[in-house]
């Protein structure tokens, strides 16, 4: 088993939502291999996974302890009330008040037990201390109901207790979820401590009958235990399956969206994700009554480009524009997207032109900056591009059709111009600041 999972024996515990499609699918196939030898399933999994084991079966006894705890005080005072009945109708007169002080002792220690348990149970930040909280007042319960049981002086009422503390050694053992070398120590224990106090202060006992009910409710429990620890461990890799083929559809989807908005040669986004990002930041500058704007960049004689150097040094100049692009959408709403073959655009909401403009020839000198050769470009010995800007706020006279068409427009005047220029479209009625250092 060791050797099949897929966690490493040191490693801490993970969460399936944080776990690659790779770490997915070597869990799942170790998952799977487990599932399919029953042998192993009642061995002891790699650290990582036995500790998440763990975990899983705390939190679910956690859970039902707290949905059921009602029902528990109610049954708890229906065995109160059937066992205070039966302790006077069976006691003698002489008897019935030392039964009676012993059966108060028993009830209301029982109640205090179980209300430590119910208490640590509902604060969350003893959940880490699970198993001490439920074995030390377990082994106090076990050891006190073993010795009272043998203090009544009635062999009928002695009989009836060790059936409480029968009853009391399955519920440690199959409710519990100690793990099952813990529920035997706190059995074994309770058993022999009890066993050691009635013989020093000379309690009487039947022997045969203490071995019966406290030996083998321990051996018994042990079996029981053994056997709904394979059960749980089986459950646990079912529902940790589940889990993992949930994540990976998730992932799947996640990455099929991603797939479906994203251009597979730049990584920008794609024309559908440019048109859904614009037509929602449009309806939002019109409600905020916003200037959006809108930068398209096309990349000057790409075809002589392509015919000159091949398609594949084409491509990579497109992957490198499309990079440097995404560096230069740098507020969350920003957006850098291939609008086909070598055209770009960005979309800038919430932006004026000055704004729009000065991030324009950012672009056009970044991409100068990466100083890619073109013998064959009349516009620049490098790879240049032309730039075309567009800026609207939204209101009856203006429309999405009308910003991406004067966006066009511009880098239509750009390349008029003798391309490698920003152009604006409507032509603004004063000079832009630095407008005359364009080449």
């Amino acid at each position: 088993m060791q050797k099949e999972a897929s966690v490493s024996p040191h490693s801490p515990a993970h969460s399936i939502a944080a776990l690659s499609q790779d770490e997915l699918t070597q869990e799942r196939t170790a998952i799977v291999a487990l599932l399919g030898n029953y042998r192993r399933l009642r061995e002891r999994f790699v650290e990582a996974m036995e500790v998440q084991y763990r975990d899983f079966l705390v939190q679910r006894a956690i859970s039902m302890m707290k949905a059921n705890k009602w029902i528990a005080v109610l049954f708890y005072l229906f065995i109160g009330l059937l066992t205070y009945q039966q302790v006077r109708y069976v006691s003698t007169f002489a008897s019935l008040e030392h039964e009676l002080s012993l059966w108060i002792i028993i009830y209301i220690g029982g109640a205090l037990v179980f209300s430590s348990i119910a208490v640590c149970v509902s604060n969350a930040k003893l959940d880490r201390y699970y198993s001490w909280y439920i074995s030390i007042p377990s082994f106090i319960g076990l050891t006190g109901i073993n010795i009272i049981a043998s203090s009544f002086d009635s062999a009928y009422i002695n009989q009836q207790a060790s059936y409480v503390a029968i009853f009391i050694y399955m519920l440690m053992y199959s409710l519990g979820s100690l793990r099952l070398m813990h529920a035997f120590l706190v059995g074994g224990f309770a058993s022999l401590l009890a066993l050691a106090v009635i013989i020093t202060f000379k309690l009487p006992v039947e022997f045969g009958q203490y071995a019966q009910y406290a030996g083998l409710s321990n051996l018994m429990g042990g079996l029981i235990a053994s056997m709904i620890d394979q059960r749980d461990r089986r459950g646990f890799l079912q529902s940790r399956l589940i889990e993992i083929e949930k994540q990976q559809l998730n992932q799947l989807s996640q990455e099929m969206a991603r797939i479906s908005q994203e251009d597979v040669l730049t990584t920008l986004a794609n024309r559908r994700h440019f048109n859904e990002t614009l037509a929602r930041e449009w309806a939002v500058a019109e409600r905020e009554q916003q200037t959006i704007s809108l930068i398209f960049i096309d990349v000057d004689h790409f075809k002589p480009y392509n015919d000159t150097y091949g398609h594949l040094e084409g491509d990579r100049v497109l992957n490198l524009v499309g990079k440097t692009l995404k560096t230069m959408a740098k507020r969350p709403a920003d957006l850098a997207a291939r609008y086909g073959g070598e055209e770009f655009v960005l979309l800038l909401p919430n932006t004026t032109t000055e704004g729009a403009y000065e991030l324009a020839q950012e672009v056009r000198q970044a991409i100068d900056n990466l100083a890619i050769p073109h013998k064959s470009s009349k516009a620049a010995k490098h790879v240049s591009v032309s730039i075309g800007l567009s800026a609207l706020m939204p209101n009856a006279q203006n429309s999405i059709t009308s910003l991406i068409d004067n966006a066009d427009e511009g880098v239509y005047a750009a390349k008029k111009a003798g391309r490698h220029r920003i152009r604006i479209y409507p032509t603004p009625d004063a000079p832009l600041s630095k407008r005359e250092t364009e080449k």
